[in-house]
């Protein structure tokens, strides 16, 4: 009987259609920032009557950048139905008029009998490239109608960003998806202000965007920020509709914000958004064809969704949508059509309906990880990434500490996690850009410096106070004191400490996760012998529970005897296996029930594990070690106890592939 993955692939080669593979090249441009050109224009009345109807018409026209990205709607005030179509000019000559998707309401919130209301009302987007003018129709007795546009450019880093993804084949094992930030680059992004639900999704919508089917895969990013501001601004949905997007390569890109893993409330389906998982492809599978790529990044993903949430893709449910008004039989996977009156997402899309269903079968079969990446050229660029990507609506207060060294740091994980902080890194005598980057991002107001004056010079004091932020530093006559001293930064009531070696520092690593995540502080020990500093600092919290990171070899016995005798009531507990994979898999098993993520460092880059204690906070994931290219069989253990189903990856690909996140040694 042939393998499950074997049988997609024979399935993806039988079923999918076949589409060109030449993408509309277009110019790149050197400015990845700058911000995006909005356009609003009214429609005015046309006395020649084009609609068809024998009455006049709202048109208007745009010219459009033939060398940029530019998504085109039209928003209007009045009657749902507005009867809009849109005609594009290329090189000279109009082409046909074709209508676009309308009666989308506006608006952050689903309000009770606004589908049938008078308000305001708009089209999906549609994004155009290489074109040179638009125009636009409505026919519906609409009032204050407008084509609004948005105007992006695909750029140096967006070739870059595409370069580093793989396409479905190439990563066997996982499922590779972008990050929000990898498409977002510079841009100021909208919070989602959906809630995240504790329920699991009942299933899927699958939905296409209406744009242009055939781009190059360098244009992707650039139409996602132009979705982006469509959604987010136009159509005041604050964010992208979709939970996520799929293009014509395979590439399976992240949407809505809040994070995969969770029940996110979309804008993507009246009535829908909290209940069902928002799929969409780029591009139009009215007019277009289904690519195999295309068609295998959306099998793998709503696999992945699937098992995430424990549905079943060959299962029908009852739902009642009360916005409204209809209770209906939904197959677990369906498009937006069966749902709304619409064509999204188009005929060519759901007519293969039943077989993407057969393919997801046999995704559900695999199991497979997902897999995201905040990566950098520098641990400086990765620590960055890391505090950016776990504290997406700011932080007030930044922990700081030299890169070359992170002994003193060790211990700052579960403080910051505490405290609500990032922590960011820095050199000895000078601020990378990197991080006075993301320190502004995050509207950061204080910066506290953590390691003495040859650790954290005052130059780097002086830089951060340059530009506003209040500075103060914590540090102690050694890497023990200054645990000491950063212990004394927040309140601690969870009765637990965590002991680890301060000369050996991998198995402080996985460490600092899981006492963020007891809300626990971080002390370090010699390896023969307390430190008297330590000793005095773990009477004067008097735990209920010790637990000491580590084989003997990092922490004595010795050790753990001068602790018991110190605490003489409390459980002194050691955690260590035979490597600092085995060690960082123990630990994590300790500290967690269950867990969806889990943050994945490179056992031989320390730096970027002790930076990725932050995110792994946030996500209360496990952060665990893993070899550059595989996972070792301790940490998978972790993942099938914990029911973890996504890695994020803390660290470049020279220190991590793709592989690392969803492969076994």
């Amino acid at each position: 009987m042939p393998s499950a993955r074997r049988f997609v692939l024979s399935a993806l080669t039988a079923m999918a259609l076949v589409v060109p593979g030449v993408g509309v090249d277009v110019a790149l441009a050197a400015d990845p920032s700058g911000d995006p050109e909005h356009r609003s224009v009214a429609l005015d009345p046309v006395p020649q009557a084009t609609s068809g109807e024998g009455s006049d018409v709202l048109r208007g026209t745009l010219d459009v950048d033939e060398q940029a990205v530019t998504v085109v709607g039209v928003r209007w005030s009045g009657p749902q139905e507005g009867g809009a179509r849109m005609r594009v000019e290329q090189d000279g000559a109009w082409g046909e008029w074709t209508s676009l998707e309308d009666g989308l309401a506006t608006g952050p919130e689903e309000g009770e009998g606004a589908e049938e209301a008078e308000g305001d009302w708009g089209t999906e987007g549609t994004v155009l490239l290489d074109a040179d003018r638009v125009q636009v129709e409505l026919s519906g007795a609409t009032e204050d109608a407008r084509i609004e546009s948005w105007t992006t450019h695909v750029t140096e880093q967006d070739a870059a960003t595409v370069a580093e993804l793989p396409v479905p084949d190439a990563e066997p094992d996982g499922l590779v998806v972008a990050r929000r930030k990898d498409w977002a680059q510079g841009m100021d992004l909208i919070p989602s202000a959906g809630p995240i639900r504790p329920s699991a999704k009942m299933g899927i919508t699958l939905h296409h965007t209406a744009t242009d089917a055939y781009y190059s895969a360098e244009a992707v990013p650039a139409m996602l920020r132009a979705v982006y501001r469509y959604h987010a601004h136009t159509l005041d949905w604050r964010d992208v509709g979709y939970n996520a997007i799929v293009d014509r390569y395979g590439r399976v890109w992240e949407g809505r914000s809040g994070g995969l893993e969770n029940n996110v409330q979309g804008a993507h389906s009246y009535g829908m958004n909290y209940d069902w998982f928002g799929l969409s492809s780029l591009g139009n599978h009215e007019i277009s064809p289904v690519p195999q790529a295309e068609l295998a990044g959306l099998a793998r993903t709503a696999g992945w969704v699937l098992n995430l949430h424990g549905a079943d893709v060959g299962q029908q449910k009852r739902y009642t949508n009360a916005y409204l008004g209809w209770t209906r039989t939904l197959s677990t996977l369906h498009g937006h059509r069966d749902v709304y009156a619409t064509s999204c997402p188009g005929w060519q899309m759901y007519q293969m309906l039943g077989a993407l269903r057969t393919m997801v079968a046999a995704e559900q079969r695999l199991e497979r990880t997902a897999v995201q990446r905040i990566g950098g050229s520098t641990r400086y660029d990765v620590a960055a990434g890391l505090a950016h990507e776990g504290a997406a609506y700011g932080v007030d207060t930044a922990y700081v500490t030299q890169g070359p060294e992170i002994a003193d740091a060790l211990g700052v994980g579960p403080v910051a996690s505490k405290g609500h902080a990032a922590v960011l890194l820095t050199r000895p005598d000078a601020v990378p850009p990197s991080t006075m980057d993301v320190l502004e991002d995050m509207g950061a107001l204080e910066v506290v410096l953590v390691g003495g004056t040859q650790a954290v010079t005052p130059a780097v004091g002086r830089a951060f106070e340059a530009q506003g932020y209040a500075v103060r530093r914590v540090s102690g006559t050694d890497r023990y004191d200054t645990a000491v001293q950063l212990s004394y930064e927040q309140e601690w009531h969870s009765g637990t400490v965590y002991l680890a070696s301060g000369s050996n520092l991998t198995d402080a690593l996985g460490g600092g996760a899981a006492a963020a995540h007891v809300e626990a502080p971080m002390l370090l020990t010699r390896t023969t012998n307390l430190p008297p500093v330590t000793a005095a600092r773990l009477a004067e919290l008097a735990p209920q529970r010790v637990v000491v990171l580590g084989g003997t070899g990092a922490v004595a016995e010795s050790v753990v005897r001068q602790a018991q005798q110190l605490l003489p009531g409390a459980s002194i507990e050691r955690i260590g296996g035979g490597n600092r994979y085995q060690t960082s898999a123990l630990i994590a098993m300790d500290a967690f029930e269950h867990s969806t993520t889990a943050v994945l460092a490179a056992g031989d880059a320390p730096v970027d594990a002790m930076a990725g204690t932050q995110l792994a906070a946030d996500r209360s994931a496990p952060l665990l070690l893993v070899r550059k290219g595989c996972r070792t069989s301790s940490v998978d253990e972790v993942y099938d106890a914990l029911d973890i189903r996504l890695s994020r990856l803390a660290g470049g690909s020279g220190v991590l592939s793709w592989e690392a996140g969803s492969t076994t040694c």
